[in-house]
């Protein structure tokens, strides 16, 4: 799961011939329908998606479910959502965010710090674009091949604010009773370190494994994937 199936090219190569998979487009994103409803980008909207994709082409578990960004919460409430049907999941540079407590605490926190940089960023949407397009130029997303444009920006801003910046994804994890592990780059600032070995400390389930990298995905965040897949 990630914002285009298109990211996940280079993994597949990698994968056991005998592996059965699908790539999902979440909703608002690649070849998926772009919703003006905020509500529908959701992290249990999009795993309602998932689901119907899964039933579609014929899969019906036990699977392994792997997300990066954004597509590691809707992975997450997946799991949550229909259980039994995930075996393991693997999230890649999960934005994970503790809640938002109201407290004078939470502005010194890097999670608050976060979600008001986020608020800031959707105000100024021509930035925004001109920046992922640099980005782009730059070899700096990795393998993502999301086109952000004027044309597809709501369903950025969409997916920010009621997937990202609204989340539950901790409080879930916290209970999860399956393999998780989640991998992330000590080099990417949109992640709280920190939460992820909260999450450890209080869930034998979790496993975590930090690498050198950034937020995207690159060949040495393939390698760790698939070493997690086979240690299982």
């Amino acid at each position: 799961l990630a914002d285009t199936g298109a990211l996940w090219q280079p993994l597949l190569a990698q994968l056991p011939k005998q592996s059965n998979y699908i790539v999902v487009d979440l909703l608002g994103h690649g070849e998926s329908p772009q919703p003006h409803d905020e509500s529908i980008y959701r992290a249990s909207e999009q795993a309602r998606h998932v689901l119907t994709t899964c039933v579609a082409a014929g899969l019906s578990g036990p699977v392994v479910l792997i997300g990066h960004s954004f597509g590691a919460l809707v992975a997450t409430e997946f799991s949550h959502m229909y259980r039994g049907i995930v075996r393991q999941e693997v999230l890649v540079s999960p934005p994970i965010y503790r809640d938002e407590t109201g407290s004078r605490r939470d502005w010194l926190r890097q999670d608050k710090l976060l979600r008001s940089v986020y608020r800031q960023v959707l105000k100024t949407p021509n930035l925004v674009v001109a920046g992922y397009e640099l980005g782009d130029k730059l070899g700096a997303l990795g393998f993502s091949h999301t086109q952000l444009s004027k044309n597809t920006f709501a369903g950025f801003e969409n997916t920010l604010r009621a997937g990202i910046i609204s989340q539950r994804t901790g409080r879930l994890l916290r209970h999860i009773t399956i393999p998780t592990t989640i991998i992330y780059g000590r080099l990417d600032p949109l992640l709280v370190a920190r939460n992820f070995t909260a999450l450890a400390r209080v869930n034998s389930y979790i496993t975590v494994r930090p690498l050198s990298t950034g937020h995207a995905i690159r060949e040495r965040t393939l390698r760790e994937i698939v070493a997690v897949i086979q240690s299982h």
